[in-house]
């Protein structure tokens, strides 16, 4: 695990050495246990590394072949290290020793910017190639590690932070205004719709999938991975798809745990990360070793009030893991005396933009703080669990079955779903309603409740004249974003929707920093390029069949996870469900902050002032149920930004 940065002077002039210092100093905010420069003329590359793998011990970065030409930095993960020996024809004496920007360098000889067909991993490289006077970079399929660069006609320089690219003259810090319209204008999480915008203008990262090439006529950047449909899957039984897929997430597993230090697992009581959990510790306990995990419960003196089906403390499920595999040692994180907006400046500092992640960050945070205590090298999470090996969602199967024309599987299936609740006439009708088209159901909102829109957007706090400025409707229909999340897709295009390159970036923005933060990468197993591409190969009916979602998994994992996770289909686990709780006892301090929302120039362009004062006034206490209100998520969201501004 890297941080890496460079400059490339295309017009020729040569780089200051105390201008690449300076860019390894920003660096240096964390831990390393080797740092690297190269210079020569008119290109710099540094490289400020953290060892995780044996290999990477005795990795030198950045790492010259005279012989060809090449100099590399990366921040790198090859999990397919057997497969690219054997491509590459490795001497067998040869392979244990050689590191993974080694390895990349070979390929990159061999096939060019083929490469990346052959690579897989979590990686961000740059190569220069001296011979041809170009700069290759890239990121993995899914932008796990992240790279942001700046580019004119003079100049180019890269970097896995933002902070190291302002210390170059050229590059000026002025926000990108479009990236705060997204970020203020759409309810969900996500930070921009544009995978390539950043907050700062003419800064940009490289979006998953893509490779950069520069040279002094220009740039060129190139698509090498995207979500497409891949030929079906084709196996004779049941029992052999879920062997495939046991082999297939084993191996994605298997090669992330390839580390010097203990291997740590990021667990909540659902079926993804257990499955990834108890996968690792059946390995594990082949050669007698124990698995540690670490999971988020509630504060002291928590008092419950979520709905019935709901979990707010998943210790009874995680419990269950803990004693069926024998050898799972569990650490509970209560974040103890801690709130959602505690540490939002170091937060802040570590995501070099501001956040809309509340809900979970906190108990993230001490969960990571916690397995740095106890020397974890890697942390393994199933965050893309639910659109890989537990994907399966009645809505999109039944949509996927209308579009195909098969219209008694349709009623079929729809009837067995509509079975498995209390009241099956109702859940039919409520599947049905899904099944409308958009615009009719947008229409029937509208009429069901005038007040409708104005709810859909309380997670919103941006300014309406900044909204009409930037002209955020229109972004929203360019990027194909649904702000109302009533566009029923089929199974398909679900999936694609959550595999697009924004997302992705998104992701490995926190990713990338969180593990420089704490010094542990984090790696999730089901989002392997393999473990994707199987996933979307096999038949729909693998995974929803007779109205049982998340088919495929339950059947895998039947004696490797218990039955209390395997078949819970009415429990679900509530993230941070003490969120407001939490917030009780400092309420008044943090309210009196809220009204100063305002103050400065650049809150009142780009905030709702007088809404954010309107919703603050429902709020002279706060209930335990309100962690679910959008009125008090938007005030939480606003008070970020308006730190962000400040700090």
């Amino acid at each position: 695990m890297s941080a890496i940065c460079g400059i490339y002077y295309l017009d020729g002039r040569p780089v200051a050495m105390e201008t690449g210092t300076a860019m390894m100093r920003e660096l240096s905010i964390y831990h390393a246990d080797d740092t690297g420069v190269w210079r020569d003329g008119h290109v710099f590359m540094g490289c400020h590394a953290r060892h995780v793998t044996p290999e990477s011990v005795q990795e030198i970065l950045p790492f010259r072949d005279d012989e060809a030409g090449l100099l590399i930095t990366a921040d790198a993960f090859i999990d397919n290290r057997v497969d690219l020996h054997d491509r590459l024809g490795i001497d067998y004496s040869l392979r244990d020793n050689m590191t993974d920007s080694q390895l990349i360098l070979q390929a990159y000889r061999k096939w060019g910017q083929d490469c990346l067909k052959y690579l897989i991993g979590d990686f961000s490289f740059v190569i220069w190639d001296e011979k041809r006077q170009k700069l290759f970079c890239a990121v993995d399929h899914t932008g796990t590690r992240a790279l942001y660069y700046f580019r004119s006609s003079e100049l180019f320089a890269f970097s896995t932070l933002i902070k190291p690219l302002f210390v170059l003259p050229e590059i000026t810090k002025e926000y990108d205004e479009n990236w705060i319209a997204d970020f203020l204008a759409m309810p969900s999480v996500m930070h921009q719709l544009d995978a390539e915008l950043t907050l700062y203008r003419n800064i940009y990262l490289l979006p998953a999938g893509h490779t950069l090439t520069v040279c002094p006529s220009g740039a060129e950047k190139h698509v090498y991975w995207q979500i497409e449909r891949y030929n079906e899957l084709k196996l004779k039984t049941d029992h052999e798809y879920e062997e495939a897929l046991l082999e297939v997430l084993g191996e994605a597993i298997r090669c992330r745990k390839r580390c010097i230090r203990p291997v740590g697992v990021m667990m909540s009581g659902g079926l993804d990360s257990t499955s990834v959990a108890c996968l690792a510790a059946r390995e594990m306990a082949v050669s007698g070793l124990r698995l540690q995990v670490f999971s988020a419960v509630p504060m002291l003196g928590y008092r419950d009030w979520v709905p019935a089906g709901m979990l707010a403390d998943e210790t009874p499920l995680i419990e269950a893991v803990r004693e069926h595999t024998g050898n799972i040692d569990v650490t509970y994180c209560r974040s103890e005396g801690k709130h959602s907006l505690s540490d939002t400046g170091r937060f802040l500092a570590v995501l070099e933009q501001p956040y809309k992640i509340i809900e979970n960050l906190l108990w993230i945070d001490s969960i990571m703080m916690t397995a740095q205590e106890c020397n974890i090298g890697v942390m393994l999470i199933g965050s893309a669990g639910n659109i890989t090996i537990s994907w399966g969602d009645s809505s999109s199967y039944l949509m996927s079955l209308l579009k195909s024309g098969q219209w008694w599987q349709f009623l079929r299936e729809s009837r067995n779903t509509a079975r498995r609740y209390r009241r099956p006439l109702k859940a039919w009708l409520r599947l049905m309603d899904r099944m409308l088209p958009y615009n009719l159901k947008i229409n029937i909102n509208r009429i069901k409740d005038r007040d409708w829109h104005k709810k859909m957007q309380g997670l919103s706090p941006i300014n309406p004249d900044f909204a009409r400025y930037i002209n955020v409707q229109e972004r929203f229909r360019r990027f194909g974003y649904d702000p109302y999340y009533l566009r029923q897709l089929d199974s398909f295009e679900s999936r694609k929707k959550y595999f697009k390159p924004d997302l992705f970036s998104h992701l490995g923005v926190i990713m990338t920093k969180h593990s420089l933060a704490y010094g542990i990468p984090l790696r999730d197993p089901t989002m392997d390029k393999r473990v994707i591409e199987f996933c979307l190969s096999l038949p729909e009916n693998q995974y929803v069949r007779n109205g049982r979602d998340r088919f495929l998994i339950r059947r895998a994992m039947k004696g490797i996870l218990p039955d209390e996770v395997r078949q819970n289909v009415t429990m679900h686990g509530k993230q941070n469900a003490d969120l407001a709780q939490r917030l009780q006892s400092c309420w008044t301090e943090l309210a009196e902050e809220i009204k100063d929302i305002g103050l400065l120039e650049t809150e009142r362009k780009y905030l709702d002032v007088a809404k954010i004062r309107f919703e603050l006034e429902k709020y002279k206490t706060i209930n335990d149920d309100a962690a679910d209100d959008f009125g008090l998520r938007m005030l939480i969201r606003s008070l970020i930004f308006s730190r962000f501004l400040r700090q």
